[in-house]
């Protein structure tokens, strides 16, 4: 009897593992499709820095960044510090959240750049991008020497 209540117990704990991590993932997929629904959208370079210099102020005003769930646009590519247009990945389960992003033109095009990200509110986003084959960086800063992308966002209002 005491050897059928152990068992029982091994597999109501392993039914029950098997459910949590089932749950975990069905968590995971809703909060990927809720970021990039967050990301999703029309937004303006409020400020950038790039490997410690900071991104003036009229390629700040003319850099648009245009995303569709994992695709985007940037009008100035390369001026600010990107790749015109690829696609990203993110995982929003990590702290911080990460995404990696696909160039798919300029000089990086075919290469993943690593990187972290923060939604701020409705309205604000920030990023910060590492070199293509260096590591992902662990917090928003671009320090000289660094070769880390910070990108400040906001979402461009709707007339």
């Amino acid at each position: 009897m005491k050897r059928l209540m152990t068992l029982l117990f091994l597999f109501l704990t392993a039914g029950g593992v098997l459910a949590g991590s089932k749950d975990s993932q069905m968590n995971k997929k809703q909060l990927i499709a809720q970021d990039y629904a967050s990301l999703t959208g029309t937004f303006r370079l409020v400020s950038g820095v790039v490997d410690g210099k900071r991104v003036p102020e009229d390629v700040c005003r003319k850099t648009v960044l245009v995303t569709d769930h994992n695709r985007f646009t940037v009008s100035t590519g390369a001026e600010a510090g990107t790749s015109a247009r690829g696609t990203f990945t993110i995982d929003p389960t990590k702290t911080p959240k990460t995404a990696d992003s696909l160039q798919a033109s300029g000089a990086d095009k075919g290469k993943t750049l690593l990187g972290i990200y923060e939604i701020i509110d409705q309205d604000h986003k920030r990023a910060c991008w590492a070199p293509v084959g260096k590591p992902r960086p662990t917090d928003f800063s671009s320090k000289p020497g660094s070769g880390h992308i910070l990108q400040v966002w906001e979402r461009e209002k709707t007339r």
